[in-house]
């Protein structure tokens, strides 16, 4: 069970609703690039976006605020946080707290509808800096849910399981 939550090189797909949330938080600047894992269904890119596909999945981004290469790098060492907004913690980092002892957690951020904006999980040490960079990062009207992981999330890690007992 423990390397459930290790960084696979891969992330969770996101919903269609959250893809449109993200883009237009692309859009209006609130987020300097966009994530389509692998296995997630990537919308058009926006006019004035740039678009590069890399082993972790493909990026629409504003070449205003990152360059193809600082993605590069930052996703070649799994550290996507640092342009999704999602915080000063990649899996890894988390991952390496969990083998410490530390519970799983979560930091998610929700529309007023209910729709997922971003998720970046967490432990009980990491989960008050999180909540901190969440809050100076929100989108308007916006809900943070601290805790537990997202269905989603939750979903994936029960398949990647079952899939590791079968084999």
């Amino acid at each position: 069970m423990s390397n459930l939550f290790m960084d696979t090189g891969r992330n969770v797909p996101e919903s269609m609703e959250t893809l449109l949330v993200q883009q237009q938080c692309l859009l209006d600047g609130s987020r300097i690039a966009q994530m389509f894992p692998i296995g997630t269904i990537e919308l058009t890119p926006p006019i004035g976006m740039e678009r590069i596909v890399l082993e972790r999945g493909v990026f629409h981004y504003n070449p205003t605020y990152v360059t193809e290469c600082n993605l590069c790098e930052l996703s070649r060492f799994g550290r996507e946080n640092e342009f999704l907004n999602l915080g000063p913690y990649n899996k890894s980092d988390i991952y390496s707290r969990f083998l410490q002892g530390e519970a799983i957690l979560a930091v998610t951020e929700y529309t007023k509808y209910g729709v997922e904006i971003r998720s970046a999980v967490a432990t009980q040490s990491t989960l008050p800096e999180q909540e901190l960079y969440f809050k100076k990062t929100k989108y308007p009207n916006s809900t943070l849910v601290l805790g537990p992981l997202p269905i989603r999330v939750t979903n994936a890690f029960r398949q990647i399981s079952l899939e590791q007992r079968r084999m």
